[in-house]
């Protein structure tokens, strides 16, 4: 049927067009978690590196010793101020729109999956500490770029410019990740990585109906209808990125071998 100029009013309550926390509870609830776990670290000694291992910084040795819990954590951990900021900027912006578009539950699933992956892949790249939201931010990005795609005949040009501004976004980051320092460019590439393939699986599909009036036969408007994928495929990538993180884990702690003193040490 084409597609229409104004989307945003076929979406009611939904406005997946809309950077605000505004009917996106989840994005809420981990904006507080990140602002509160920082303030806390802060006033238990600063966002210094043997005060972040403490409160569960990815940590190479550590993760191969056992400490799994190392890959979730940290992706409520950040090490500054500007480093909080600029994830809760693309946390507001992305994961509102993401969790409005996708639903709670499968925003939730997109963005743990990310953070997760992207740790991985970071702990697979070096035993280096870590600590950031940037990968669950990158693979929320990668939802919505996903959305984007799979709808892209329904949004015509709005939805074009808005995945051209995805990719341009992401390309620069990349950029900027490569020709600087300190930054987990593993852990991006994991979170873009696992949030595409969960949002691929649970991404919803947009159709547009022309209904005719009851009244007047002569009038009709247009409405839109969210297929919901169904929650066996939320069940499948969950599944899909457990056994992925796990089986990259093992290989990861495979580098690993322990000194005289029973302490990992990358091999």
């Amino acid at each position: 049927m084409g597609h229409i100029k104004n989307l945003n009013q076929y979406f009611g309550k939904r406005q997946p067009f809309a950077a605000s926390i505004s009917g996106a509870p989840a994005t809420t609830v981990i904006v507080i978690l990140n602002i509160g776990l920082f303030i806390g670290v802060l006033v238990t000694g600063g966002a210094d590196t043997q005060n972040l291992l403490k409160w569960g910084a990815k940590y190479g040795p550590s993760i191969a010793d056992g400490q799994y819990w190392r890959l979730l954590v940290p992706v409520f951990l950040h090490a500054g101020f500007f480093h909080l900021l600029t994830n809760l900027f693309g946390l507001v912006i992305f994961g509102s729109m993401v969790e409005r578009t996708f639903g709670t539950k499968n925003f939730i699933a997109i963005y743990l999956a990310a953070g997760i992956i992207g740790n991985v892949v970071s702990f697979l790249a070096g035993p280096n500490p870590g600590v950031g939201a940037s990968g669950g931010v990158f693979g929320i990005v990668a939802a919505f770029g996903v959305y984007l795609l799979l709808n892209r005949k329904l949004l015509g040009q709005m939805g074009s410019q808005q995945l051209t501004s995805i990719g341009l976004i992401v390309s620069i980051n990349i950029v900027f990740g490569l020709v600087s320092t300190g930054i987990d460019n593993a852990a991006h590439f994991g979170g873009l990585l696992a949030g595409g393939f969960v949002a691929w699986l649970t991404t919803p599909r947009e159709r547009l109906f022309v209904l005719q009036d009851p009244v007047d036969l002569g009038q009709s408007r247009v409405t839109l209808k969210t297929d919901v994928q169904s929650t066996s495929k939320l069940t499948l990538a969950i599944l899909v990125v457990v056994i992925v993180a796990g089986v990259l884990t093992e290989i990861g702690s495979q580098t690993y071998i322990e000194d005289i003193f029973g302490n990992k040490i990358p091999r």
